[in-house]
């Protein structure tokens, strides 16, 4: 022990050593031990309100707090030991930098937590990806502005010569600040939400991200369209979510030596089909053309279904049911053929 109290490594006794060693193991214990409780506390929560938030949030503290509860040990270990003074400012600076540092981190996945767990399933709420973005963007910069701050830096001064850059920045940069003012057009007038089918021009395709510069559609065909939101906003946008119905128009062809009692039945009994298909509107039917090889009959009806998807499986529904009628009532679809008449003289 004596050893211990008079052997001197940079002002400091190796027993002063042990001692800080002491602190930081007993330190870091205990800090976990209150973690694990409060872990405790939250999973018994998930456990009763089953809430996809609640368990993010249990596994972004888990993953983030680790080097934070290392560094306040640490911390609290050396208060005890008498350090050069350059060291200890530095370190002082290195524990703030390092706390802000993991701190925003654990924010911003707060953030990302909230928007997908909570804010996407409120029908009333919209909140795009791009949003989320510019929220994390913001804290980050408050977080910086803070360590510059704690660093001895003016702020003040910093700031105003941002502001100087940003008028340069601003001329070279117009398209950027041209697709950001639109994504907010965006947001705010909700042509398109996140998730809705569009079509703009020839392309069609679901609404997967909504981003500050540019928007990404997934096409019919699998690949993913990238597009600005100036050049999206320019263009004519459709919308399929918000349709009420969607209009079906068909010409069904059947052979000319159909008999005209069968021809006279044709009407009727596709109006009888759509009328007894569930979210239908039957329009018309009716003869309306003598075609090369066939007798035309238009056909049109109305489906009260915004969704694409179960849009085609009515479609198909109604398909099926029409050819089974006809091969019931003997009626053959035409298709195109020639006579050849051969004079034998």
């Amino acid at each position: 022990m004596k050893y211990l109290k008079e052997t001197v490594f940079w002002n400091n006794t190796l027993f002063q050593y042990l001692v800080a060693a002491g602190v930081f193991i007993i330190s870091f214990i205990s800090i976990n031990l209150v973690l694990m409780f409060l872990l405790k506390i939250l999973s018994k929560l998930n456990t009763k309100f089953q809430n996809n938030f609640i368990a993010d949030l249990v596994k972004s503290i888990k993953k983030r707090t680790k080097p934070i509860i290392f560094i306040i040990s640490l911390s609290i270990a050396i208060i005890g030991l008498t350090l050069p003074k350059e060291i200890s400012i530095h370190f002082g600076k290195i524990v703030i930098v390092f706390v802000i540092v993991f701190v925003t981190i654990f924010i911003c996945d707060v953030i990302t937590n909230f928007a997908n767990n909570y804010l996407s399933s409120k029908k009333d709420v919209v909140i795009s990806d791009g949003i989320i973005t510019i929220i994390k963007a913001l804290v980050w910069i408050i977080s910086f502005l803070t360590i510059l701050s704690n660093l001895g830096v003016n702020v003040n001064t910093f700031i105003t010569g941002l502001g100087i850059g940003g008028v340069a920045v601003a001329f070279a940069a117009q398209s950027i600040i041209a697709d950001l003012f639109n994504y907010f057009v965006i947001v705010f007038d909700k042509p398109f939400l996140k998730g809705d089918f569009i079509q703009i021009g020839d392309d069609k395709g679901v609404v997967e991200y909504i981003g500050v510069k540019s928007t990404r559609i997934r096409r019919n065909t699998g690949e993913q369209l990238l597009i600005s939101n100036t050049n999206l906003l320019s263009a004519r946008i459709q919308n399929y979510r918000v349709l009420e119905k969607r209009r079906r128009a068909m010409i069904i062809g059947v052979e000319y030596s159909t008999p005209l009692e069968k021809l006279k039945l044709i009407p009727s009994t596709i109006q009888t089909i759509i009328e007894n298909t569930d979210y239908t509107e039957f329009s018309t039917a009716r003869f309306v053309e003598f075609a090369d090889s066939s007798l035309n009959f238009e056909v049109i009806y109305y489906i009260n279904i915004a969704d694409y998807k179960e849009f085609v499986k009515v479609v198909e529904e109604i398909n099926y049911k029409i050819v089974d009628e006809f091969n019931k009532l003997g009626i053959n679809f035409a298709f195109p053929s020639r006579t050849l008449y051969i004079n034998k003289e």
